[in-house]
């Protein structure tokens, strides 16, 4: 029962990956000058993962997990908007400026009460610079309130 379950969860989780990969990238070109009042590259988040699966857990329980991002262009940004899209999600994260090579941390923290069965969160993150990226988690939640035998129905 619960191999069916990951199943599904693991096929989820694919489709959101693929869906949302490419939804911040920029695949143009940038154009190269000579002129000497370059402007600088403007800064781009670099997440090391952008998403993480907590496995199984129990209702009531709360875990939490840091997505870890540096600046891998040339100027500082700012992380501007940093929204969960439930409200079982909480997270905490620096407000000071990312300079060029920097790292930081978006801690993201899931409260399971009340859910049950798989789950999949996002937080939406935005730049200084307009950039945008979606962090998701994903677990199954085993809620005893819920759990029966599917068989028992027909």
């Amino acid at each position: 029962m619960i191999n069916r379950y990951f199943m599904a969860f693991s096929m989820i989780m694919a489709i959101l990956l693929m869906g949302c990969r490419n939804k911040s990238s920029n695949h143009s070109t940038p154009s190269v000058s000579i002129d000497t009042n370059k402007k600088k590259a403007p800064g781009r988040i670099e997440f090391t993962k952008e998403m993480h699966n907590f496995g199984t857990l129990k209702e009531g329980e709360t875990v939490a997990y840091s997505f870890q991002y540096k600046n891998g262009g040339s100027s500082p940004f700012r992380l501007t908007k940093v929204e969960p899209t439930c409200g079982c999600l909480t997270v905490q994260f620096s407000k000071e400026e990312i300079v060029s090579g920097g790292s930081s941390t978006i801690e993201v923290i899931f409260q399971t009460a009340g859910e049950w069965g798989n789950q999949v969160k996002s937080v939406e993150i935005e730049t200084s610079n307009g950039e945008t990226k979606t962090l998701t988690i994903g677990a199954f939640v085993e809620n005893k309130n819920f759990n029966m035998d599917l068989n028992n129905l027909k």
